[in-house]
């Protein structure tokens, strides 16, 4: 087989998974050149080369893929971090390695303020109500006047500071207050850091939407369903994500193929407003993932990342039957016009501290990966278990305080795909916990019914 360098930048996040779907392939015999923030033991054995930058400096970055360039062919990287700081920018000037990512200037992530803006020009169907209080131009005192008459009108106001946050520092009306009290301190106190946006609370379902583009195609992937909250049940603070779902179809089990059609449709459009005319390759990679909640009158966007879900990129990179190694070179050369997935569902369930998703200090721990890597080997290629923030220290792994582990079960429907991730996440060993209820049929028949009772309701905002 013939072979292709691919540089790696991670923060520990899905890398995993692409370096698995890489190893994957039929077609290629990948050298990776992994350059990650600690080293990850299932990237440290299966790389070429490996460097540990821990703050992922664009620069450093840079010179390593210089000193290889010659060996590699395109570079992938997990983090918005990496894109927002303008990682494919530097890292194409300086050494000539084309990445598969956006260009700095659209890596939206950055500003949620900005995002809204955005979408006023390109996507405003998929807007909610929203006002941005921004502390270079009002008083604490003339924004918390602002702020609570907003609010009144609203009646559901969701918070968000304006840089990204993966989800935790967001305060949901209903979740994270429930007085007007809490909701006032608690923007107070996102303001106290820079520009906040407040956003009508959008009742409905969610689903996360994940596209690849070359700078000219549009290609939709399968759409996936995560866990934001840190409990079953949908219970406690907000994380970055604890497990994720896709169905043996595009679309989910609680949304109709016509929904499914229409929201593609959609996302292409403001794509092509997006880009402009003819081709961008500044829009290349994937593309855009949004956070799309569903409503009993069409659909809003919640956000939008430049680069994959990191629970949500694994289901689509463990379902994908393209080999990931040429579509990352069709993306590269502009050829990119379809992308095939296996008839199968796949879901993640991630392991992660006790400590995550609270209020409690982050503690470390040993961890052994041994039995779920055993238990995985019994599903016969229909289970993955994949490291994400662990470290190897001499010949022990050591947790961070971020998703440990997240384990993959793959099969022909949802409920066989949910019992081998939950056997290979039981055989951590470890001060580990997760949630037991991603995709499961209670929680698939709970939205299901949700969005029914939405849709027959006269405004279609509260069941």
């Amino acid at each position: 087989m013939e072979r292709l360098g691919v540089l790696v930048v991670s923060k520990c996040l899905s890398s995993t998974a692409m370096v698995d779907a890489l190893t994957r392939s039929t077609t290629y015999r990948p050298e990776l050149y992994v350059v990650e923030r600690q080293p990850n033991p299932y990237n440290v054995t299966r790389s070429r080369f490996h460097a540990v930058v821990p703050d992922l400096n664009v620069g450093d970055v840079a010179r390593i893929a210089k000193k290889f360039r010659r060996r590699i062919s395109f570079g992938l990287t997990d983090t918005e971090d990496f894109v927002i700081a303008g990682g494919r920018d530097v890292i194409e000037r300086e050494s000539g390695v084309e990445m598969v990512c956006v260009a700095k200037k659209y890596a939206v992530e950055r500003s949620k303020a900005e995002q809204r803006l955005l979408f006023g020009r390109i996507f405003e169907e998929a807007n909610p109500r929203f006002k941005v209080f921004d502390p270079r131009r009002e008083s604490r005192q003339d924004a918390l006047s602002g702020f609570k008459r907003l609010a009144a009108e609203m009646k559901r106001p969701v918070i968000k500071p304006d840089a990204p946050t993966r989800g935790a520092g967001v305060g949901v009306w209903g979740d994270d207050f429930t007085t007007q009290e809490e909701m006032a301190s608690f923007f107070v106190r996102v303001f106290s850091k820079g520009r906040v946006v407040v956003e009508e609370k959008v009742e409905g379902e969610e689903s996360s939407f994940q596209a690849f583009s070359d700078g000219k195609h549009f290609v939709p992937v399968p759409l996936t369903r995560d866990y934001k909250r840190a409990l079953d049940g949908n219970k406690g603070r907000l994380t970055g994500g604890m497990g994720s779902y896709s169905s043996s179809r595009a679309y989910l089990p609680f949304i109709g193929s016509g929904e499914w059609d229409d929201l593609k449709s959609a996302e292409e459009a403001a794509f092509r407003r997006w880009k402009g005319r003819g081709s961008d390759p500044g829009l290349r990679g994937l593309v855009l993932y949004d956070a799309v909640m569903h409503t009993g009158r069409g659909f809003k966007v919640l956000e939008r990342n430049s680069r994959g879900g990191n629970t949500e990129f694994i289901n689509t990179l463990t379902t994908m039957a393209d080999d990931f190694a040429e579509v990352c070179l069709r993306v590269v050369e502009g050829s990119l016009r379809g992308i095939r997935f296996r008839r199968e569902a796949s879901v993640v369930t991630c392991a992660v501290p006790l400590s995550y998703g609270t209020e409690s200090p982050p503690e470390g721990g040993r961890i052994s990966l041994t039995g779920a890597e055993r238990e995985g080997a019994k599903a016969h290629g229909k289970a993955r278990v994949l490291p994400m923030d662990i470290r190897l220290e001499g010949e022990a792994c050591l947790m961070g305080p971020s998703r440990s582990v997240a384990a993959v079960g793959l099969s022909k429907d949802l409920t066989s795909a949910r019992s081998v991730s939950l056997k290979v996440v039981s055989a951590l060993k470890g001060p580990l916990r997760w949630r037991s209820d991603v995709a499961s049929e209670q929680d698939i028949r709970r939205s299901r019914t949700h969005l029914s009772l939405l849709r027959s309701a006269p405004d279609g905002l509260s069941a």
